[in-house]
């Protein structure tokens, strides 16, 4: 009886100190342990960011594909309406007097027109500026029948023209350039002017041409062949007004992206 009360104390002194130790651990502030985070936050940031990105991509390729269907549907409506002034609205068609005869014939209006009679590399030299200034999505290019000569000349012309078209790149970054190639002319042409027979050599040149200087070349040779009655006018060379309306525009909007066929 006497052991069993002297180990009472003690028991109860131990009682008391393990409840205090717990009371300790509860109760008193602990110091945190240091974790770094800056490694796993960089990665959140970084596979956030990639997300992000490619979300902003998918959205943005899908408006692009919804306005460019719009743009073409709206283009067909118009061109079945007749209204070629809206098509080519955002279009500057530059030349000779082929090209023209376009707003001559009041298809087009003349701020969508730079053409003149007898017009070759000098005239795109003196209106490069006017272009820069009219800043088109869309630049189309109509020269060469008035530098025709012979054959061994094409080359010459080819790389006169090409500096030209340099010089517009340069200015007009965001423009899209298409280089038209030469129309071919009737038999009788052929038979007044011997020197016309040169013109499949310089739309060669030509074509190479647009590939070194990085523009669109437009061949027109399929849309002629595949023509069976004549659009020619009495010269034999110039177009008569409906092959623009009929052939030459609406081509041209396909060749440039523009399709007018609804999809």
């Amino acid at each position: 009886m006497k052991k069993t009360i002297k180990i009472l104390p003690i028991l109860l002194i131990l009682a008391i100190g393990i409840i205090s130790i717990r009371l300790f651990i509860v109760f008193v502030p602990q110091k945190a342990q240091k974790v770094d985070t800056e490694e796993g936050i960089a990665y959140l940031q970084k596979m956030e960011a990639i997300g992000g990105n490619k979300a902003d991509d998918i959205v943005k390729k899908a408006q692009e594909k919804y306005e460019g269907a719009l743009q073409r549907k709206k283009i067909a409506e118009a061109i079945k309406e007749g209204n070629y002034k809206y098509a080519f609205k955002d279009i500057i068609i530059a030349g000779d007097s082929i090209m023209k005869a376009i707003s001559e014939y009041g298809i087009l209006d003349s701020s969508n027109v730079y053409a003149e009679v007898g017009a070759g590399t000098a005239y795109l030299e003196d209106i490069t500026e006017d272009l820069v200034a009219a800043n088109p999505k869309y630049l189309v290019l109509h020269f060469g029948e008035n530098q025709l000569s012979g054959e061994d000349y094409a080359p010459e012309y080819a790389s006169l023209y090409g500096a030209c078209i340099n010089n517009l790149k340069e200015q007009l970054p965001n423009t899209k350039i298409f280089v038209n190639s030469i129309f071919p002319v009737d038999e009788k042409a052929y038979a007044a002017e011997p020197y016309l027979k040169s013109i499949p050599a310089y739309n060669e040149a030509i074509k190479s041409m647009t590939e070194e200087v990085g523009v669109t070349y437009i061949d027109y040779d399929p849309l002629w062949q595949s023509i069976s009655n004549s659009y020619y006018d009495l010269d034999g060379i110039h177009p008569v007004s409906s092959f623009y309306t009929e052939q030459f525009l609406p081509y041209l909007l396909t060749e440039v992206g523009l399709n007018i066929d609804e999809e």
